[in-house]
C-alpha cells in the first residue's frame, strides 16, 4: 500500500499544475539590457543560456502545460506593451500606485501587492561616486539636507523619494540616470542592487553602496488587464509558479519560501 501510494504522489508531481486553460496568445516579456545572472546578453535576442529569469519562466510555463512567446524590449515598451494589451505578462517590475490601476499585481485583501508571491526581492540602495562627501549624507534614516537624489521617472524609486520629501532628480531610463550621476547632475542614485550591471559596482570607477539599506523592494511579474479578466485562474497559477521556479534556480532572489511575506 505505501508503495502504490508513493507512486501514486509521484505520478501526480509529474502532471502539469495546470487547472486553468492555458490563453490561446502569451507573450512574456523581459528587458533588452543585460542583468547578469537573472538576464544575459543585449538586445532583441536571448542568449544561450539566457539568465536565470528567462529559465524560471520557462520552467513555469513547462509545469502549466503552456507554451508562450518571449520577447526582449526597452523598459519603457514593455510597461506600454502591457498597459495596451500587446503583452500578457512582463518581467520583473515593483508595483507604483499607477502600475496598479494599469496592469495587475497579485494583491492582500487592502488592494496593495501582495509581497509573498514577489518573484525577486530586491536591495534598494543609495548609490555615489568615489571620493564624494554624499557618502556620508545617509544614517538609514535621514538624509542630509541639500543632497540631490536621482531617480527614474515613473519609478518605484521615485515614489519612495518624494514621499520622504527628498530633492529629487528624475531621469528618463535607467541607463540615464547613471550618466547623471557621473555626470554630478546629482550626488546620489537611488536604485536597486539588481538593476546595476557587474561592471558599475567594479572597478576604479565603481559606484559606492551606502549603508545600510534604504529598503527590500519587491519586483513582480505584472499581467495585463485583458488576460487577468479573461484567465483569472491561469494569471493566478503562472504567479505562483514563477516565484518557486525563482526560488528554486535562485534562492538569493528571493531569501524566503513564496507565500510567505519577506522579511
Amino acid at each position: 500500500m505505501r508503495t502504490l501510494l508513493g507512486a501514486l504522489l509521484w505520478a501526480a508531481a509529474c502532471l502539469p499544475a495546470l487547472a486553468a486553460p492555458c490563453p490561446k496568445t502569451l507573450r512574456i516579456g523581459f528587458g533588452d539590457v543585460p542583468l547578469p545572472p537573472m538576464l544575459l546578453g543585449h538586445g532583441p535576442g536571448f542568449q544561450d543560456p539566457p539568465g536565470w529569469a528567462v529559465q524560471a519562466a520557462r520552467d513555469a510555463l513547462r509545469r502549466l502545460g503552456c507554451t508562450a512567446e518571449l520577447v526582449r524590449l526597452p523598459g519603457r515598451r514593455l510597461l506600454r506593451g502591457l498597459e495596451v494589451g500587446e503583452l500578457e505578462f512582463a518581467l520583473f517590475f515593483s508595483a507604483t500606485a499607477e502600475r496598479l490601476r494599469s496592469m495587475r499585481f497579485p494583491v492582500e485583501s487592502s488592494g496593495r501587492a501582495d509581497a509573498s508571491w514577489a518573484p525577486v526581492v530586491g536591495h534598494l540602495a543609495l548609490y555615489g561616486l568615489a571620493g564624494s562627501p554624499a557618502l556620508k549624507a545617509w544614517d538609514g534614516n535621514t538624509l542630509a539636507a541639500g543632497v540631490r537624489v536621482g531617480v527614474v521617472a515613473g519609478s518605484v524609486q521615485e515614489s519612495l523619494a518624494r514621499d520622504r520629501h527628498w530633492t529629487v532628480e528624475a531621469a528618463s531610463s535607467f541607463e540615464t540616470s547613471v550618466l547623471a550621476l557621473r555626470a554630478r547632475r546629482f550626488e546620489l542614485l537611488l536604485s536597486a542592487r539588481e538593476s546595476l550591471p557587474p561592471t558599475q559596482l567594479s572597478g576604479d570607477d565603481a559606484l559606492v553602496e551606502l549603508a545600510p539599506l534604504v529598503e527590500r523592494q519587491p519586483y513582480f511579474a505584472p499581467a495585463s488587464r485583458a488576460v487577468h479578466a479573461e484567465h483569472p485562474g491561469f494569471v493566478a497559477e503562472f504567479w505562483r509558479e514563477l516565484c518557486h521556479a525563482t526560488r528554486r534556480l535562485s534562492p538569493e532572489a528571493r531569501g524566503q519560501d513564496c507565500g510567505r511575506p519577506p522579511r
